[in-house]
């Protein structure tokens, strides 16, 4: 998102509210530069994740069947087991390696 923090910030706690709303899992995307907050000063740090900004572990243990998966948790458990299928065919998909 190109948008800002409150753009990201906002688009975040729709997902989290669905998510939860829907008793579906939210797979949390990988770290990754986010637009305005990414500068390059030395040492600072310019990859983040939403774990960086939001207390998941907390929402999870205060808001029961909350659940939230990394990535690579998603990958390792639907990806490479064969779990994830074209929608228009059914054939099986493998994340690229």
């Amino acid at each position: 998102d190109q948008g800002g923090w409150n753009n990201i910030r906002m688009a975040m706690e729709t997902a989290l509210l669905m998510s939860h709303a829907m008793g579906r899992t939210l797979v949390l995307p990988p770290e990754q530069r986010m637009y305005l907050i990414d500068k390059m000063n030395g040492e600072q740090k310019t990859m983040f994740g939403f774990q960086d900004f939001f207390h998941l572990d907390a929402i999870s243990i205060e808001h029961k069947g909350f659940k939230i998966l990394r990535t690579e948790e998603f990958l390792e458990k639907e990806g490479v087991t064969g779990g994830l299928k074209n929608k228009e065919t059914g054939s099986v998909m493998f994340p690229p390696k």
